[in-house]
């Protein structure tokens, strides 16, 4: 699968597991074959795509510290480490 059709895919994906479960989030396409995400307008981290694999960066940082081997993976990463809300650590403050 080309590059491209891996960013296509995952900014598929993104954008619907963040219509249904992340309000505020956002996916965009920044160059072939890379994904940011943004928390109401303020850079989260970016996937990059390529040889069928997926790897992720966070804001801040100058290299990858995920990989993920398939989208529902990137996604689940994503939606679970990325666009973490703290709710747990709110609600006991």
């Amino acid at each position: 699968m080309s590059r491209l059709r891996q960013e296509e895919l995952l900014l598929t994906e993104l954008r619907a597991a963040f219509a249904a479960h992340r309000h505020g989030f956002t996916a965009q396409s920044e160059r072939p074959s890379e994904v940011l995400i943004l928390s109401r307008g303020h850079f989260r981290g970016i996937w990059r795509c390529g040889d069928g694999q997926y790897s992720f960066t966070p804001g801040g940082y100058g290299v990858a510290t995920y990989w993920a081997a398939s989208v529902e993976e990137a996604v689940h990463y994503t939606l679970e480490h990325v666009c973490g809300d703290g709710r747990e650590n709110r609600a006991s403050a």
